[in-house]
C-alpha cells in the first residue's frame, strides 16, 4: 500500500495555512508553499515522492533519499549544498536554504506519518484541498469529482494525484 498526496485544485482557496503549519512543523522552514497562477488557481507545491525519484539519483551523499516506498527525505546533515537535488527536481520542489546552505523540501511530515498522523499541510486544510492515503483509495475517490486527475510524478505509476479544476484549460494555464 502507497500512500500520496492528492490535491484537489479546484477546493484550494490560497489561505496557505498548509505553509504555516508546515512551517511549525520544521522548526520555522516551510517546506512546501501554495503558488498562485493568474490570480485563478492557487497551486500548492511541495514534493511529488515520485515512485523513481530523479533527486535521489544525483545527490552524492544520499543526503536525499527514500525513506519509506511513501516518502522520499532530505537528511540536512548529510547535504552539502550541491544543488544537484534542486536541478534534478521537475516539479522545483526542491530549493536550496541559502542562509543554512542546505537543500529543503518536503518530507510528507515523515515523524507524523510514521505515527499514524496525516502531514501537517493535509491536517490544517479546512477548504478540505489535501488529503492522504493509499493511493488507489484515492484514485477512487478523484474519479468521482468533476475535473481531470491526473498524477504528478517524474517516473514511476505513483506519485502525488491531482484534480483540475474543470475551469481549468490549457489556454488558462499558458497566458
Amino acid at each position: 500500500m502507497t500512500r500520496v498526496l492528492y490535491m484537489d485544485l479546484s477546493r484550494c482557496i490560497y489561505c496557505r495555512a498548509c505553509e504555516v503549519a508546515c512551517e511549525r512543523e520544521h522548526d520555522g522552514h516551510s517546506q512546501m508553499f501554495v503558488q498562485l497562477i493568474d490570480e485563478t488557481f492557487a497551486v500548492p507545491m511541495n514534493c511529488r515522492h515520485c515512485e523513481n525519484s530523479p533527486c535521489t539519483l544525483v545527490c552524492p551523499t544520499q543526503a536525499v533519499h527514500r525513506e519509506t516506498p511513501d516518502a522520499v527525505t532530505l537528511d540536512a546533515m548529510k547535504c552539502i549544498g550541491c544543488k544537484l537535488c534542486t536541478l534534478a527536481c521537475p516539479f522545483g520542489a526542491i530549493w536550496f536554504d541559502r542562509a543554512n546552505k542546505v537543500a529543503r523540501k518536503c518530507d510528507l511530515c515523515f515523524h507524523r506519518t510514521e505515527a499514524g498522523l496525516e502531514p501537517a499541510c493535509v491536517a490544517s486544510c479546512s477548504a478540505r484541498a489535501l488529503a492522504f492515503g493509499d493511493f488507489d483509495d484515492l484514485v477512487a475517490q478523484a474519479r468521482r469529482k468533476t475535473g481531470r486527475t491526473v498524477v504528478s510524478r517524474a517516473a514511476g505509476e505513483v506519485g502525488t494525484l491531482v484534480t483540475l479544476s474543470p475551469n481549468w484549460n490549457s489556454t488558462t494555464a499558458h497566458r
